[in-house]
């Protein structure tokens, strides 16, 4: 089997510390963020406008909302860390949990903690911020079945004036902060709440851009936001465009062409071609963000484990030549390796016969499992077609289904599919291990539904020691290996091309790129 330490120590390292709660109380102010100096900062400033206006990026394909409560995509992710702001945010360069619109925390004991809000924050509508918006939002989130695993510690939050916010948790519970980061707990206005705004069509925060317009299909704008908060993390460039380009080989030519100025995912297979040019600047990155196969559990046979442990028979190293033209890491643990609890335990490395042997143990006839496998994208596509390959040879039928970004995700969160390709990229683990609570069926038809496992992910919620969290983590993990309710099948390494007069790039383990962090040289 291929261990974990295949990853680069640096990702290891960092995600370690992720989702720790260090002492009773931390402060964190303007300067708490360790991405830029103020000098930099001001070299920012200074550079703004010499060369463009606009920075134009490519993406793989269209956001499915840019509401914070509905959807679990990694590009909407994307967009709405553009316009929305959590009580605390990830900083993508250390993945530590930092605050964000808070300026301080204190935990007051095991459940009490308060959170005082920065000054001057305003709505991208003029609104001030307040506590009363923050108290708002994260109740409305609790009314989105997928927001349960982010809300449902909070036993309440109360304004206790304009400033101040108080959450009580429903126990001693490690992942609060984390949770405050996350998309669904993003603060909205509660006036535009109360009213039903629909935040899809025009999504209104307090991030460092203003969304300006979506044309499906093509393209969405966005405008930085002059009067936003966070001065030292203020964008300079004015004008943002996501350009929606699907193909990879498209991407690139885009990029040659002086259409876009920045590919968020380059292929592999012209990652050397861009390099060798010297136009442009290819950063290279060791992902944590892991791709595996996800099964409805709710259909037959596939509610059995014995035929989930078939995936014994797919070869890792053959996707990975494939689809990514070898630039990516196997993955045999149901969660990311380098993740403080990550282990191989229990976990199905490749080995065919051993693959035969569980089918055996099912009872049915290989011939009569018929697998279809949705992909939204050419990668995806490319590593369905070696598994159906793979699983042909144990009599397994394999149907690779192509779908637009929109119909993967309908497709998914209705439970009208068997088998999808898909990837995620959290934080921290503890965030990683209550993806398979129960709860996430409620959003996810199909998902994982076991009463030992919910338990245990209890537990760990409830652990503040990160030694003692870690080591329960650990036993999640070896049991969800055994489970095999998805199946992890690598993690890539990930290319981001751009302008070689394009200053400020970021690159995180995660996949997030920080666009307000750019400038023209």
């Amino acid at each position: 089997m291929k261990k974990m330490g295949k990853l680069m120590g640096i990702v290891m390292a960092a995600v370690l510390t992720a989702g720790t709660i260090a002492g009773c109380a931390t402060t964190g102010g303007e300067g708490s963020d360790p991405r830029g100096t103020k000098e930099e900062n001001v070299q920012k400033e200074e550079n703004a406008g010499e060369k463009k206006d606009t920075l134009t990026v490519a993406l793989t394909g269209e956001p499915p909302s840019l509401t914070t409560c509905d959807h679990d995509s990694v590009i909407s992710v994307y967009m709405n860390i553009l316009t929305y702001n959590g009580l605390m945010r990830v900083d993508h360069e250390t993945l530590e949990v930092v605050p964000d619109l808070a300026a301080e925390y204190t935990v007051e004991n095991d459940t009490d903690w308060t959170f005082i809000l920065k000054d001057n924050i305003k709505f991208h509508n003029g609104e001030p911020c307040t506590a009363a918006d923050v108290a708002a939002s994260i109740e409305w989130a609790k009314t989105f079945p997928g927001s349960a695993n982010y809300t449902k510690n909070i036993k309440s939050i109360e304004a206790v004036d304009d400033k101040t916010v108080k959450i009580v948790t429903d126990g001693p519970y490690a992942g609060l902060l984390a949770d405050l980061a996350y998309h669904y707990n993003f603060i909205v206005p509660k006036s535009l709440i109360d009213s039903g705004h629909d935040f899809n069509a025009e999504p209104i925060g307090t991030g460092p851009y203003k969304f300006t317009s979506w044309q499906y299909g093509d393209s969405l704008t966005f405008q930085a936001y002059d009067e936003y908060f966070d001065t030292e993390r203020k964008s300079s460039i004015p004008n943002l465009i996501f350009k929606i380009i699907p193909e990879g080989t498209s991407r690139t030519i885009a990029l040659e062409a002086g259409e876009v100025d920045f590919v968020y995912e380059v292929p592999s297979a012209d990652v050397e071609r861009l390099k060798e040019s010297g136009e442009y600047e290819v950063r290279e990155i060791t992902s944590v963000e892991n791709f595996f196969l996800g099964l409805n559990l709710d259909k037959e046979p596939f509610n059995d484990v014995n035929v989930r442990q078939a995936n014994y028979g797919i070869n890792r190293e053959d996707i990975i030549a494939a689809a990514l033209n070898g630039y990516g890491v196997p993955n045999y643990t149901s969660i990311a390796m380098g993740y403080s609890g990550s282990t191989e335990e229990g976990a199905c490395e490749y080995n065919p016969e051993k693959a035969k042997e569980y089918l055996e143990k099912w009872g049915g006839d290989p011939a009569e499992i018929v697998l279809p496998v949705i992909c939204s994208n050419e990668t995806k596509v490319s590593a369905a077609t070696v598994m159906q390959s793979n699983l042909a040879e144990l009599g397994i039928q394999v149907e690779v289904v192509s779908a637009d970004t929109a119909t993967y995700f309908s497709d998914w969160e209705s439970g009208n599919y068997t088998g999808l390709i898909s990837s995620w990229s959290p934080s921290n683990s503890l965030t990683y291990v209550q993806r398979y609570h129960s709860d996430r069926a409620l959003t996810y038809p199909g998902s994982l539904k076991n009463q030992d496992i919910d338990a245990k992910v209890k537990e760990a919620e409830a652990t503040i020691d990160e030694e003692e969290r870690t080591q329960k983590i650990e036993e999640i993990v070896t049991d969800i290996n055994g489970l095999a309710p998805q199946i992890s099948l690598y993690q890539p390494l990930m290319f981001r091309a751009y302008d070689s007069d394009l200053g400020g790039v970021t690159a995180s383990a995660t996949g997030y790129v920080g666009f307000n962090d750019m400038y023209w040289k």
